[in-house]
């Protein structure tokens, strides 16, 4: 296949583009669930009455359930350097808290409090899990739900990052790999070479222009990129991305934007395998099991993604210090090892041409 070089797409870091993205509307539960879905959460779940000031999840430790805000209002905090608490949100009725640490198995990067008086439900881990071998439909959704949750969480940081550029640990995260392939099967490793093409990108290139339709799903091969975010005519700097990671994943998840949330420059070249986005959620909409693991990968991937920014640019500092003695348990092994195996045989299918199911 001739290289994706995109030569009227080269890097103009001194002509940024102001794109043409709408300011989102806080996320809700309410708003983007089905009823059946409503259904399930409200019937599963255990409401509780909490006062103004009760902390529901504390910095640094792991939380053994999901919070659905019903009424009220929550306050999200993080701890800066010198243990100073910063504010990052205050949340509406149908926020949904706690799913980064389910789903990373990881303590929980910020404090949720209660900001007034408020109503929340209480869904445990148990149920959660139970949902995934006893109703697929729903699970593939609320898997979906909670990467939308976190792709628009993503914009919002961000949106925060490009106005304190230099306010960040140059330490680069080492957990951001393979997360996707670490919760799909053999099959579903082989349903997405079948759908993607390769493509070779040649250094330099700009992948996306911001606020650009984004026709298809890209994951990294090989090589590296930079994420650049534009906001008011000015371009900066927001993060990066690797081998084993998507792009293009903002524009699936969050239908209502417009155009690639982000800018993609590739300084080094990359190898991708590009899949159409029509062709990939008519697989995921015939194929219930795929799509739910499909998108509970799509949002460890999201989430990890979150986390490295919070911790890089705004602290983190509790629960960076709780994890400094985490032990990796047999599953997370399990989980590494399996990744591993099937982003190997995807990166040799397509070197070598074959044909053969992993």
């Amino acid at each position: 296949m001739p290289a994706h070089s995109h030569p009227e797409k080269n890097l103009a870091l001194n002509r940024p583009r102001q794109p043409s993205l709408q300011a989102m509307s806080p996320f809700s539960v309410f708003e983007r669930s089905s009823p059946e879905l409503l259904n399930w959460l409200k019937s599963t779940g255990v409401r509780r009455t909490i006062t103004a000031s009760t902390q529901l999840i504390r910095e640094g430790e792991q939380p053994q359930r999901l919070l659905l805000l019903m009424e009220g209002s929550l306050r999200a905090t993080i701890t800066g350097p010198q243990q100073r608490q910063e504010q990052l949100a205050t949340l509406p009725p149908g926020s949904l808290v706690g799913e980064m640490s389910w789903l990373e198995q990881r303590p929980a990067v910020a404090c949720i409090t209660a900001a007034v008086d408020s109503s929340v439900l209480e869904i445990s881990v148990t149920e959660l899990e139970t949902l995934q071998t006893h109703d697929l439909h729903l699970a593939s959704e609320l898997h979906r739900l909670i990467a939308q949750k976190l792709a628009a969480q993503i914009q919002e940081q961000n949106a925060w990052i490009h106005r304190h550029p230099n306010d960040h640990d140059s330490i680069e995260p080492l957990r951001k790999v393979l997360v996707l392939f670490a919760h799909l099967q053999e099959q579903d490793v082989y349903q997405l070479a079948r759908l993607g093409e390769l493509q070779s990108i040649q250094p330099g290139t700009l992948l996306l222009q911001q606020g650009e339709p984004v026709q298809a799903l890209y994951l990294i091969l090989s090589g590296n990129a930079d994420i650049l975010f534009t906001l008011s005519e000015v371009t900066q700097v927001v993060g990066s991305t690797r081998r084993g990671e998507l792009l293009g994943e903002m524009s699936l998840l969050l239908e209502e934007q417009d155009g690639a949330s982000a800018g993609v420059h590739c300084p080094d070249g990359m190898a991708l395998l590009t899949i159409n986005r029509t062709r990939l959620l008519a697989e995921l909409e015939s194929d219930l099991s795929l799509s739910c693991r499909f998108y509970r990968g799509l949002a460890c991937m999201l989430s990890q993604r979150s986390r490295d920014q919070l911790q890089r640019h705004r602290g983190g500092t509790n629960s960076q210090q709780s994890e400094l003695i985490e032990t990796i348990d047999l599953d997370q092994l399990t989980g590494i090892s399996r990744a591993a195996r099937h982003f190997d045989w995807l990166c040799n299918h397509f070197q070598t041409k074959e044909a053969t199911e992993p």
